[in-house]
């Protein structure tokens, strides 16, 4: 007898209401890390960053494990906060908080909004492939237990992973640029619409990126920590101010000058790319389990035991 799928009404409802409140419980201790960077109190600064990246680590673990909807839910919200920072009178100028005033124009919530809706609908579609993998695991085992059959090999996945990593790191690399050219002045008290566009077409590249980490997860985990490095020479200057490096990133990055912006992304970058990871697992492990469960309910007569 099959037993009836689980109801995934709690999941559902339990991913939404973390997703609420994940983008403040990201965004808050990463801009006040900025702002500590920039007044030079660098240990209590990576310790925000440790506790951003725990609070990351465990809402895509939780997503990967029960829906991609928390995700879809994060980056809508963050979308609607980039929306009142566009509709308040100065900008990112208008927050009561001074470490917002300086973190919104690096980006770093619009990047937020981009990864976490890619991320998402590439969760989704990583869940999706991991239970075809199973299917295929076990087209492949049925057909090597018959007499007289030689089972084709499993399909390479390395072109999967090389498309995934250029795609990515193109897609992220081409939209932080964007970001330096009229963000600024877009979330800014001038609210100049040139750089508009730009922002457009650095969300939409940002999902694209994080999408494809469903075809392979290579990408989002070899670009993130890239950028996390690409970071830390920003991000230590001021305990090392003859660091290399520094000067460098400001001229590329002018916008971001404690290089948290570029951290910020390459956090959840790579915490997404894990967080799919493990929802292709979970879906294969799942479909798996499922198949195997029905095989031993059906005995070699083709009828089911009751």
């Amino acid at each position: 007898m099959q037993i009836a799928p689980r109801p995934r009404r709690a999941d559902y409802l339990l991913t939404a209401a973390v997703g609420l409140v994940l983008p403040p419980l990201i965004m808050a201790p990463l801009g006040i890390a900025s702002y500590f960077v920039a007044h030079h109190r660098l240990p209590w600064a990576l310790l925000l960053i440790a506790l951003a990246l725990a609070v990351c680590s465990m809402a895509q673990g939780f997503f990967a494990v029960r829906s991609s909807l928390g995700g879809l839910v994060a980056g809508l919200v963050a979308l609607a906060v980039h929306a009142v920072v566009l509709c308040a009178p100065q900008g990112a100028q208008s927050s009561p908080m001074p470490w917002a005033r300086a973190f919104i124009p690096t980006g770093a919530l619009l990047i937020a909004a981009g990864v976490l809706l890619g991320g998402s609908w590439g969760m989704r579609r990583a869940r999706r492939a991991g239970r075809a993998d199973a299917r295929l695991a076990m087209r492949l085992a049925a057909a090597d237990r018959a007499m007289g059959v030689t089972p084709p090999a499993p399909p390479s996945r390395r072109r999967d992973h090389v498309m995934s990593f250029v795609v990515t790191a193109t897609a992220f690399l081409v939209a932080l640029g964007l970001l330096q050219h009229g963000y600024a002045e877009l979330v800014g008290p001038g609210k100049k619409l040139t750089g508009a566009l730009g922002a457009l077409a650095a969300l939409g590249l940002l999902a694209l990126g994080t999408f494809f980490a469903g075809r392979s997860t290579l990408g989002a985990r070899a670009t993130g920590p890239l950028l996390i490095l690409a970071g830390l020479p920003a991000l230590l200057r001021g305990a090392w101010p003859t660091m290399s490096g520094a000067a460098q990133l400001m001229q590329w990055l002018p916008n971001d000058p404690t290089g948290m912006g570029l951290i910020t992304t390459g956090l959840l970058l790579t915490t997404t790319g894990w967080g799919v990871h493990l929802a292709r697992r979970r879906g294969r492990a799942g479909e798996l389990a499922g198949l195997k469960s029905a095989e031993s309910a059906t005995p070699a007569s083709g009828i089911a035991r009751v």
